[in-house]
């Protein structure tokens, strides 16, 4: 069961849904790929996002719980 799923109280179907780092497929893909879960990790993130010249990505990594 997702998180998702759980915070929503939706019912199971026979899947598991498992989010994919999008950091690193961003990375993958050539663009700078940055990934927070703390709020001092994403002020330094955010900094490096806009300081980057070219493509990228802030991944934000958030507790479904508090939905």
């Amino acid at each position: 069961i997702s998180k998702e799923q759980r915070a929503g109280n939706f019912e199971v179907w026979q899947t598991d849904l498992v989010n994919p780092d999008f950091a690193a497929f961003a990375e993958s893909c050539g663009a700078l790929g940055l990934r927070a879960k703390t709020p001092d990790v994403f002020i330094s993130s955010l900094e490096k996002l806009i300081e980057h010249d070219g493509p990228a990505l802030l991944e934000l990594i958030s507790d479904v719980t508090l939905i």
